[in-house]
């Protein structure tokens, strides 16, 4: 089954569609007509997903279950493993998804605080009021050919805003919950944590709240190698471990999050100077 890195895999998804969209930070509208069941994915950036038509079911690691339909709404914050189910009823599934970024969240959060405490689930169903539906369906109907960074932040910042205009603290503390007690989420545990799933160096330094150059240097600092390398010999360590079990190769690239085998056995080759398959012949 592929794991999806959200909202990065959903750019190229037949029946996505893009109204305004830069990097992980977009406004999708989706529409299927096909139910998708189990889908896999991991959050690099908060979302909240407003259901037009149809029904989602979420499914956390912890045992959460949250499920939502035609006008309900509901916020997941990055770093959220989640299997999903998107179904169609009487009419094409329709849905608005809203992914924005560590730095527009804190952005927000700067002017808003709780008063209440950091609230205990990690999938929030959201009260929607008449303005947030005139968003979306504004939004539907812009043509922008290009949109500028700092003109979708601000687009983003106005969709929070009504949100939170329905919600208050429920929302601002399932924000503050992700920020706040997140944004010091050591970067070994975040990459062994999901380290057997297809994700880049990029994606990690999103869900660790960092760019890119600075997720590489103080990752460089503290274990003398970078993200990439690091990376690759833990999945080659995961992959002899397997082998000896008597795992297949096959099974033991996909495992370790390569599609490509050919990929995998060049990879496991330059760490231990012999195949897979040779290596397991001798055990």
């Amino acid at each position: 089954m592929s794991i999806y890195t959200l909202p990065q895999s959903l750019y190229a998804m037949h029946g996505v569609k893009r109204l305004l969209a830069s990097k992980n930070n977009c406004i999708l509208y989706k529409r299927l007509q096909d139910d998708i069941i189990d889908a896999e994915g991991i959050m690099v950036s908060h979302v909240i997903v407003y259901v037009l038509n149809g029904r989602v079911q979420i499914n956390t690691l912890d045992g959460e279950e949250t499920i939502i339909s035609n006008g309900q709404m509901l916020f997941m914050p990055r770093d959220s493993y989640v299997i999903s189910d998107y179904t169609k009823n009487n009419k094409d599934l329709e849905v608005f998804l809203i992914f924005f970024d560590h730095h527009i969240a804190l952005d927000f959060l700067s002017k808003h605080k709780s008063v209440s405490g950091v609230g205990k689930r990690q999938v929030e169903v959201l009260h929607v009021n008449d303005n947030i539906i005139s968003f979306l369906e504004t939004v539907q109907r812009m043509q922008i050919s290009k949109m500028q960074d700092e003109m979708l932040r601000l687009k983003i910042l106005e969709f929070l805003y009504l949100v939170f205009q329905s919600n208050q603290e429920n929302f601002i503390c399932a924000l503050e919950r992700s920020e706040f007690h997140k944004q010091k989420k050591d970067i070994l545990e975040l990459m062994q944590t999901h380290i057997d799933k297809k994700m880049t160096v990029a994606d990690f330094a999103a869900l660790s709240g960092r760019s890119i150059s600075t997720f590489t240097r103080v990752f460089k600092e503290q274990f003398q190698m970078t993200p990439r390398q690091w990376l690759i010999e833990a999945k080659m360590k995961r992959a002899y471990a397997l082998l000896e079990e008597g795992v297949s190769v096959t099974n033991v690239a996909y495992t370790v999050g390569y599609n490509n085998v050919s990929h995998f056995i060049k990879a496991y080759k330059k760490i231990y100077k012999n195949t897979p398959k040779n290596m397991q012949k001798s055990l």
